[in-house]
């Protein structure tokens, strides 16, 4: 239910053996998508109590892609360290797993820079990872910190005029915690340490 007693919200349906790219497959699967709305309201109707008078008030304006292409990158996200709780040494950011039966899962810079493309970042849902990792790393928040993590590496890369890929991850990692971003314990030791001793 939503908002209001006598107005339900229904997320779906969800499709999936459809390229994301490809302009007939996203044809095929905003028309279908509103053929099973109207076929899912059909029985509501004559099986839910409630819903006998119920009708389409809203839908979405277009198809939502939950999964397309994702960077090939240096480092990958992967479901197997979701069990592990592994820190990368490149991290620039923390994500919540996605249970609390997980730690808590280190996004390495790595995975922003691409295996073979210069003087690029790819951030938000198209960071390296696995289909599974990508489940959580395309929301908001992970977009965020690999965003400002992609634009902080940008930035140091153009006042140096080095390549995105040849920025240390400490000088990110020191410029990330100066802005507030959170990382591990073991990586601001890390870097905060040789910081103090300079």
């Amino acid at each position: 239910m939503s908002w209001r007693n006598d107005v339900a919200l229904f997320l779906g349906p969800r499709l999936a053996g459809y390229s994301a790219v490809d302009v007939e497959d996203l044809t095929t699967v905003e028309l279908r998508s509103r053929e099973l709305a109207v076929g899912h309201l059909e029985v509501y109707r004559a099986a839910a109590p409630g819903f006998s008078n119920a009708f389409l008030m809203l839908g979405a304006p277009q198809i939502g892609v939950r999964h397309s292409r994702r960077l090939a990158g240096l480092r990958k996200v992967t479901r197997q360290q979701w069990d592990t709780g592994q820190v990368w040494d490149d991290e620039i950011g923390v994500s919540a797993s996605l249970a609390p039966k997980f730690p808590n899962i280190s996004v390495p810079y790595g995975a922003l820079v691409p295996e073979k493309l210069d003087n690029i970042l790819g951030a938000g849902r198209h960071v390296a990872c696995d289909a599974s990792s990508h489940t959580f790393l395309r929301e908001i928040p992970q977009c965020w910190l690999t965003g400002q993590a992609a634009g902080v590496a940008a930035a140091l890369a153009a006042g140096t005029g080095q390549r995105p890929r040849d920025i240390a991850a400490s000088v990110i990692q020191r410029e990330l915690l100066r802005q507030g971003a959170y990382l591990s314990p073991s990586i601001e030791a890390a870097v905060r340490q040789p910081a103090a001793a300079e």
